[in-house]
């Protein structure tokens, strides 16, 4: 019980680092049930201990059960002290993201009377930034406005949870490669080192013209970013549009815009207000109480389908009439995964929702805290499908809640899906793969890369956040590993000669072998047209 129990602990104090309307005053004990046992400790007796390495009567009742390597690293962890800016904290905390994320994380650090103890972890997460000291274990226990009860079956519930999904997601993954080396046996042999290598860039030139456009029906302006491939004046151009992530700039897949240009395909990158760098440098700043707007699930969709309709008014008179808008295609990373998605036919599900957005949900897909906003939208049926648009491409999207089987089945023109097994957003075996599964068309590939993650986060970096500025996205993000880029440069060029130019050419690069091929450790590919059914988590079948 001693092991389980430290590793609990453990957990809780972890969680107070990944993150008024109540009275001001410290938090005297920590109060515990686990099983039968009811139970509190002093934040004194812990706070000796962290300072003094001293052990209390009450507090040798745990430690007495754990290894000295274990005394050793709670202490240093209750040592442990950071700098963040208190300002940044609140702006965070006070938006709807961020209170959802209180509200999760108050169903396990709880208010003495064991209610959700979401205002007393804001509160003592601001108070304690604001301190002289920075924030500490120690800091967050004195500064929370009430004795703090930890819902410690929850807790350990919560830890079991995110322990099994890691086993899983490997085991998973382990299946998934089999399978692929199974598929590859059952293709045609093919050497791809005698066929055009994809990866490098193609035979036209380009420009690139940044364009305003304003929509008045919605009062909306916004710039796009045109690549257009200079080809003889007889051929007609596929367009490819890429919908960026939340917070992204407008050049974030400047890269494959660039590489898809070359190959022929004219590509328009819309930025999209209220859910840009834009908005995000306004929240930095305070101008804005959000880090993306709610409506983004509705303008963003919008944005696109006004573009193309302007795009085709230009065609003729700037364009040469060479744009092919009713052969268009559409890449979408994160947040811009939900646009193509909406786009591509599936619909807002608003019952799967309710179910899934719920306090006591458990914290292992973190992508719930944006999926979930949706519900402040207006409930109704949202329908976004535009026919110009015959393939879409997305990057580790998120829709099992907000689109559900129902929402999602709905799209019937071909999709490539792309995902990764490291990703602690949106996680590979809860959200990516269900999803995926559920789609009906029968066009649809699985694109899955092994030790990559979602956001590219640099962790470290979040222990000295001392300024709310613009250049906070800058100073916790780090850039994906080139070999990354190449995957996705030739996957979706191959994709989208397939699908948009009609190329059958192209096919052979859409297959297990071909991921194996270009494969580089540790990055590996796995290329799959479904999933097994015996292979997906049940909540999922």
């Amino acid at each position: 019980m001693g092991r389980r129990f430290f590793f609990t602990l453990l957990a809780i104090c972890s969680l107070a680092f990944t993150l008024t309307a109540l009275p001001v005053r410290a938090a005297d004990r920590i109060y515990f049930n686990y099983g039968p046992l009811d139970f509190s400790i002093s934040v004194e007796s812990l706070e000796k201990f962290a300072k003094e390495g001293k052990v209390d009567p009450e507090l040798a009742f745990i430690l007495n059960r754990v290894s000295p390597e274990q005394k050793t690293q709670l202490r240093n962890l209750l040592n442990s002290r950071y700098q963040f800016s208190s300002v940044l904290m609140s702006r965070f905390f006070y938006s709807s993201f961020g209170e959802r994320l209180l509200t999760y994380l108050g169903e396990l650090i709880q208010l003495d009377k064991g209610q959700n103890g979401l205002y007393g972890i804001r509160s003592a997460l601001i108070l304690s930034t604001a301190d002289s000291d920075g924030l500490s274990v120690i800091n967050f226990m004195r500064k929370f406005p009430t004795n703090m009860r930890l819902n410690t079956q929850r807790i350990m519930q919560q830890f079991h949870e995110i322990s099994a999904v890691t086993q899983e997601t490997s085991a998973f993954v382990a299946a998934l490669e089999k399978t692929n080396v199974q598929v590859k046996n059952s293709e045609s042999s093919i050497d791809f080192s005698q066929l055009p290598n994809i990866k490098e860039p193609g035979k036209f030139s380009y420009s690139k013209q940044t364009r305003k456009l304003r929509d008045a029906s919605r009062q909306r302006e916004f710039i796009v970013d045109l690549y257009l491939p200079e080809v003889p004046n007889s051929e007609k151009i596929p367009v490819i549009v890429i919908s960026n992530g939340i917070g992204t700039k407008i050049d974030r897949y400047e890269y494959l815009a660039q590489h898809l240009a070359s190959h022929g395909f004219a590509v328009a990158i819309p930025q999209h207000p209220d859910s840009d760098d834009k908005q995000q440098q306004a929240f930095f700043q305070g101008l804005s109480s959000q880090m993306f707007k709610t409506t983004a699930y509705i303008n963003r969709p919008l944005d696109v389908s006004y573009m193309l309709d302007e795009l085709e008014r230009l065609n003729s008179s700037e364009f040469k009439g060479q744009l092919n808008l009713q052969q268009v295609g559409l890449f979408g990373n994160s947040f811009g995964g939900h646009t193509a998605l909406s786009l591509a036919g599936a619909q807002l599900n608003f019952a799967q929702l309710k179910k899934d957005c719920t306090p006591e949900r458990n914290l292992v897909n973190l992508s719930l805290l944006v999926q979930c906003q949706a519900l402040e939208l207006p409930e109704k049926t949202y329908n976004f499908r535009d026919n110009r648009i015959k393939a879409v491409s997305v990057l580790f999207p998120s829709g099992s809640s907000l689109y559900g089987e129902a929402g999602l089945s709905k799209i019937n023109i071909p999709i490539l899906w792309g995902a990764v097994d490291k990703d602690i957003f949106s996680p590979l075996l809860l959200e990516q793969s269900p999803a995926f599964s559920w789609l009906k068309t029968k066009e649809k590939y699985l694109l899955i890369g092994t030790g990559l993650d979602h956001l590219n986060l640099n962790f470290s970096s979040f222990s000295n956040l001392t300024s709310p500025d613009q250049n906070v996205a800058d100073r916790v993000t780090i850039k994906e590993p080139e070999v990354a880029k190449s995957y996705v440069k030739a996957l979706n060029l191959a994709f989208f000669r397939v699908y948009l130019a009609n190329d059958s050419s192209y096919r052979p690069y859409l297959s297990a072998a071909y991921a194996q091929a270009i494969s580089e450790n540790p990055y590996n590919l796995i290329l799959l047209r479904s999933i097994e059914q015996n292979l997906l988590p049940k909540k999922s079948k």
